[in-house]
């Protein structure tokens, strides 16, 4: 990476960013080119990169803030909970249980083969599994994976698969599907999710007995403080926290219906004593935070030698040789 890609980066992202239209995609498009940049960038560069990053994570804050204020609750979920690709991993149960001699849960017994096989590059969370796509492309064609299938962002799960007919016609979702015959006097609710509600019990007991989730994309919120966790300084981090719990604050101040209006923070049905407590509990988050990013990025640019304040020490402490990618913080970023 040259210094001028970044530099092309940071006056693009500057000269097109409106507070007003702010949204995910906009971010989500910067990410992507961030990334791209982050990929042939020289160790060097990286506090100008974690420093871009930051931006990013600046313009998070605000627009999830922004959510917050105006109750627009899937906006706000999106950024900071909901992961942009899921995939729906589904497995061979069949074959597991005969060929494997599996008799307990055969989710668990597949994340354990995925954990003997890539170690510490493994990771489990509520459920969800964590993993390169090419082992995934392994276990496909090693038959312990049917196939994967991406989740809709919005919606349940239930609601996605009620009408899931499985590649193996031994599956175990056949056998949901005949056992909910049995015990339903009309068979034609078993694959519904709607109004029938034992149906979802059998799409979701399936669910559970032979799928696992892989997060491939995450949060915006979820990538950015993961990237820049170990790059940024702890007090720094911290603040960010803090501004996201405020956030959180703010939606659920507004989601009981106290003081939910649209063009906030005052109109006419609004008492004046009641401005202090409105004012204390929306968020009204700015571009400052973003600003003092930029001002520190131009220091660096204007004096190599500058040290920012707000990047971890251990930045500057590791041993950043031409071409080289060697501590934490690189692979972080990179």
């Amino acid at each position: 990476m040259m210094i001028a890609d970044v530099i092309q980066f940071n006056e693009f992202l500057d000269s097109t960013i409106d507070p007003k239209n702010l949204d995910e995609d906009f971010i989500t498009s910067r990410q992507v080119e961030l990334e791209d940049i982050s990929k042939h960038s020289d160790a060097a560069y990286l506090p100008l990169v974690a420093l871009s990053y930051a931006k990013l994570l600046e313009l998070t804050v605000l627009l999830t803030g922004k959510c917050a204020d105006n109750c627009q609750i899937v906006e706000f979920g999106d950024l900071v909970v909901n992961p942009r690709h899921m995939d729906v991993c589904i497995l061979n149960t069949r074959l597991v249980q005969e060929d494997y001699g599996v008799t307990d849960c055969v989710p668990l017994w597949f994340k354990r083969q995925v954990r003997a096989r890539i170690g510490s590059h493994y990771a489990e969370d509520l459920g969800r599994m964590v993993v390169d796509p090419a082992l995934l492309v392994q276990f496909l064609d090693e038959g312990l994976l049917l196939r994967t299938e991406k989740k809709e962002r919005h919606g349940r799960l239930s609601d996605q698969f009620r009408y899931c007919v499985s590649d193996d016609p031994q599956s175990a979702f056949s056998a949901y599907v005949e056992e909910g015959k049995q015990n339903t006097h009309n068979p034609g609710k078993v694959l519904g999710c709607g109004r029938a509600r034992t149906v979802c019990h059998h799409v979701a007991s399936w669910l559970a007995d032979s799928t696992v989730l892989n997060i491939v994309k995450g949060a915006l919120k979820t990538d950015l403080v993961a990237i820049l966790r170990g790059v940024m300084s702890t007090d720094y981090l911290n603040e960010i926290d803090k501004k996201f719990e405020k956030a959180f604050s703010s939606m659920n101040y507004v989601s009981m219906a106290r003081k939910n209006f649209v063009n906030f923070p005052y109109d006419d049905d609004v008492n004046i004593s009641e401005w202090a407590e409105i004012n204390n509990a929306l968020c009204h988050f700015n571009l400052d935070g973003y600003a003092v990013i930029q001002s520190e990025l131009d220091k660096i640019l204007s004096s190599p030698y500058y040290r920012s304040h707000l990047l971890d020490v251990s930045l500057y402490n590791a041993p950043l040789s031409q071409g080289s990618s060697s501590p934490q913080v690189v692979r972080s970023i990179m």
